[in-house]
């Protein structure tokens, strides 16, 4: 089973202390990361999400994220990390 964790409006310095506490107590199973609430996402909101596919990656465990806003979908093709397929990027 797939857990599933709504990442939170402004993925922040602010607000990454409780997601990234969330997060990484569900690691060890397939995550999917719903994005469509981010409306602003920080150096280090981003940071920690590269670091958490790394850390699913090692894992062999799948961490997907889903649904991402036009913030979070802009960031990861700034990048060329998105995929697009059917409102999933990663």
């Amino acid at each position: 089973m797939t857990a599933v964790y709504s990442l939170p409006e402004r993925l922040e310095r602010r607000a990454l202390a409780t997601a990234r506490s969330a997060i990484l107590a569900l690691r060890g199973a397939d995550l999917d990361l719903e994005g469509s609430s981010v409306s602003h996402l920080g150096r280090m909101g981003l940071k920690f999400l590269l670091s958490a596919f790394q850390a699913w990656r090692d894992d062999g465990r799948r961490l997907r994220l889903i649904d991402p806003s036009p913030c979070l979908l802009e960031a990861f093709v700034r990048l060329s990390l998105a995929t697009e397929t059917k409102g999933e990027a990663a």
